[in-house]
C-alpha cells in the first residue's frame, strides 16, 4: 500500500509540474509582448513631456 502512495505523490508533482509549465509558457508568450508594448508606449509619452519642456 505505502507503494501506490508514493506513486500517487508523484503524479500529483508530474502534473503540478505540467500545469506550472504551461502557465509560464503562457505568460512569456502573451503576456510579456503586452507588457513591452506598455513600457514602450509609456518611454513615449515621457520622451515626449520631457521634450515640452523649455530650458
Amino acid at each position: 500500500m505505502k507503494k501506490r502512495r508514493g506513486q500517487s505523490t508523484l503524479e500529483y508533482v508530474l502534473v503540478l509540474t505540467a500545469i506550472v509549465g504551461a502557465i509560464i509558457l503562457a505568460a512569456t508568450k502573451f503576456v510579456k509582448p503586452r507588457v513591452e508594448a506598455s513600457l514602450d508606449h509609456v518611454t513615449g509619452e515621457m520622451n515626449d513631456q520631457v521634450n515640452k519642456i523649455q530650458f
